[in-house]
């Protein structure tokens, strides 16, 4: 009677902990499972010197060291017009989680009540990554850029403006604009200017930049990452930079030239003929030695 009451104590006992335990490992393998990779989404708003639109996206996967591109993956772009939502592209990432949305400068993106364009940007994930998603608002604003030597001095003016519903410019003021000289790789910036009331600045260009033989530059003005309008680019060719020659001349003989000193050339074939003669002068000398031998 004894071992009958201590044995039913025991499976009380035990019988809460056995619960227990299948309960978890009933859960913990489809948690485990289930587990996906965090990816997060990142979105720019560009418009290029053609005025083309340009939407830079990239798509990563991990954290911190371990950070990398999602390649081959489908990345849903899409607008929002009025209470509906206007799908733009379906992209596919490279082998760097990058890609790219070019949009032609006579479309219009529609627009919210307060004048801005929402883009939405949208991951759905898969087995082992989850989805992500990114939106973006930016207002489209546009540049104009005029060249002007103004008593003997030149001038960068660019003007910053929107355009209404009827097309009439909107000046935009208190925004930062720099102007630049493209280089081979790379664009060399000068200076920076504040748009005014009016949405003009108006930046002194150098007399010192050095352009092609024909003294061609081209002058780079550029909106860089606003919070409103994104980056905006502009560009022009003129004729404002120093002449130079970039013609290659041919170096005098020298020890690191591309031609040798002629005292070089002459010792070098001095040694070679000495060398020569004495080898021949030698097959000359066997030879005579066997000849007489043989007398």
């Amino acid at each position: 009677m004894m071992k009958t009451i201590f044995n039913n104590q025991i499976m009380q006992l035990v019988s809460p902990l056995i619960l227990v335990g299948c309960i978890l490992f009933s859960t913990a393998a489809p948690v485990n499972a289930q587990k996906k990779e965090r990816t997060r989404l990142k979105a720019y708003y560009e418009k290029l010197p053609n005025n083309n639109k340009k939407i830079s996206i990239i798509l990563t996967q991990g954290k911190g060291k371990s950070i990398s591109g999602v390649q081959n993956s489908e990345v849903i772009v899409s607008t929002v017009a009025a209470d509906s939502t206007l799908e733009l592209a379906t992209l596919i990432t490279d082998s760097q989680g990058e890609t790219a949305l070019y949009v032609e400068p006579d479309y219009s993106f529609p627009k919210n009540e307060e004048g801005y364009v929402v883009i939405n940007v949208n991951y759905n994930g898969n087995d082992s990554l989850r989805a992500s998603k990114r939106k973006i608002e930016f207002l489209d604003l546009n540049l104009e850029v005029s060249l002007n030597i103004i008593d003997s001095v030149k001038y960068v003016e660019v003007e910053a403006f929107e355009l209404d519903n009827e097309g009439n410019k909107l000046p935009i003021e208190e925004i930062d604009v720099n102007m630049g000289v493209k280089r081979l790789y790379n664009t060399l910036f000068l200076e920076e200017a504040e748009t005014d009331e009016e949405g003009i600045a108006s930046m002194e260009f150098p007399d010192n930049i050095p352009g092609d033989s024909s003294g061609m530059i081209t002058v780079v003005v550029k909106l860089d990452e606003h919070d409103d309008y994104g980056t905006i680019t502009k560009t022009a060719d003129i004729d404002w930079g120093t002449a130079v020659d970039y013609s290659i001349a041919s170096n005098d003989r020298s020890l690191f030239g591309d031609s040798a000193p002629l005292w070089m050339i002459i010792s070098v074939a001095v040694i070679l003929f000495g060398a020569w003669f004495n080898f021949l002068l030698a097959v000359y000398k066997v030879y005579q030695i066997k000849k007489l031998a043989n007398d």
